[in-house]
């Protein structure tokens, strides 16, 4: 029975690398139809909280990574010593001013990695490790070993980082005489300038990019891809990364985290989702934002934002774009309206514009061009008689995106009808 884990320690947020890591096991997993173990390795008393644990346990969830047994470090103290008694007994540890040393024996151990390959570590270059500090508390290369073996995880999937951790762990599992697992090292994430992925790269937190507006699906696309691949395909379903998904496809070579790339396929994972969950993720969106008033929100606050989502998302790369875009859609204030004056002269024109945008049988952004100029050559007018008046009419803004542009995504209704109501006025 394959048994893999994703064991994090709660000393901060759950980062960018974690999260990778967390994912790669659970795809694991749920290919293999096996067990997904969330363990918190919280020996570290002095830097772990029960903030960061909440923060990890949420940004889990919200990444769809459920787990099928949970486990606190914490909480297998007594194991611990018991392994650590059982070390002493046997005479590969030994006691040295209150701390407890392992005895590192002659020789070299060999890590049979899945991705790296064999990997030859002379025992010459290690010195004799604690495995229990003086003031009684265990150190992570002796608790992680007990815990996996203890949970008989057949599995280790992690950074490449633990690389140089994994001879000391498996003496460890030798000296206890336990079943070593397989090891499977992931290459590096690194920033855009080549260097390790860190704060000065910007975002690094899995949940400040749902402050951002990104869907937890696209992050876990995102994630998916740094390092493993299937042929050229970009765009993956979590179905599709459960089916596929296979450490044979995972590279050698360090992973880019390029967030261009991030806001790419975040929108085309707006474009792929259903539209009244959108409607439900951008609502706070908007809110937050200010764009709506409780007033506007409660005469036609749903019924708007169901249009926005359908007209808008696919030109927006973010839950936090498509909010800001959604000023368009609507009702502009009384103050805005009023200060928009039209002469006789302006006023055929724009129902001019009406009729024929009323009469389009498409509303591209070419279309929409192409309508408008033609009835202002016919009026011997040009763009700028009419285009400060539209503009403010329409989105409520004198300045913004590209006239044609914006009135081609709100729409020919609700153009039509804004456009009349200035010419009635």
């Amino acid at each position: 029975m394959i048994k893999v884990r994703f064991a994090p320690s709660p000393t901060g947020y759950l980062h960018v690398g974690g999260a990778r890591t967390a994912l790669f096991n659970w795809l694991y997993a749920r290919h293999q139809d096996a067990t997904f173990v969330l363990r918190i390795e919280d020996t570290d008393q002095e830097r772990s909280t029960q903030e960061s644990i909440d923060q990890i346990v949420e940004a889990m969830r919200w990444l769809g990574l459920d787990w099928d047994e949970y486990y606190r470090q914490t909480d297998r103290t007594d194991v611990h010593l018991a392994a650590a008694k059982s070390l002493l007994d046997s005479g590969s540890a030994y006691e040295q001013d209150g701390a407890w040393w392992f005895k590192v024996p002659p020789g070299e151990t060999i890590v049979h990695d899945l991705l790296a390959g064999d990997v030859t570590f002379n025992h010459d270059q290690i010195k004799d490790f604690v495995i229990r500090r003086s003031d009684g508390t265990f150190v992570y290369n002796f608790v992680v070993v007990v815990d996996d073996a203890d949970m008989e995880i057949t599995h280790v999937i992690r950074g490449d980082d633990h690389l140089v951790n994994t001879p000391k762990q498996i003496m460890l599992y030798q000296a206890l005489g336990r079943k070593l697992p397989r090891f499977a090292h992931l290459p590096m994430i690194l920033g855009p300038d080549r260097t390790r992925l860190s704060k000065r790269h910007g975002v690094t937190s899995v949940l400040e990019y749902r402050r951002r507006g990104f869907l937890p699906e696209a992050m876990v696309n995102f994630f998916a891809r740094l390092g493993w691949s299937h042929g050229d395909q970009e765009v993956f379903t979590r179905d599709e990364l459960v089916k596929l998904f296979s450490l044979k496809r995972v590279g050698s070579s360090a992973a880019i985290f390029d967030e261009e790339k991030l806001r790419w396929l975040n929108q085309q994972h707006m474009k792929l989702a259903d539209p009244a969950r959108l409607v439900d993720l951008v609502r706070g969106f908007v809110l937050k934002s200010g764009i709506v008033t409780e007033k506007m929100w409660n005469a036609s606050g749903n019924e708007r934002l169901t249009l926005g989502v359908e007209l808008l998302r696919h030109r927006c790369h973010t839950l936090v774009d498509l909010a800001d875009m959604m000023h368009i859609l609507f009702p502009v204030t009384i103050e805005e309206e009023a200060n928009v004056v039209i002469g006789d002269r302006q006023r055929e024109l724009i129902a001019a514009i009406c009729d024929a945008f009323s009469q389009a049988a498409s509303f591209s952004r070419d279309d929409v061009e192409s309508l408008l100029r033609a009835v202002l050559e016919g009026g011997r007018a040009s763009l700028k008689d009419v285009a400060h008046a539209i503009r403010v009419t329409v989105t409520g803004q004198a300045v913004g995106p590209g006239l044609f542009d914006i009135l081609s995504v709100i729409g020919s209704d609700i153009v039509v009808a804004r456009l009349r109501d200035l010419i009635r006025r």
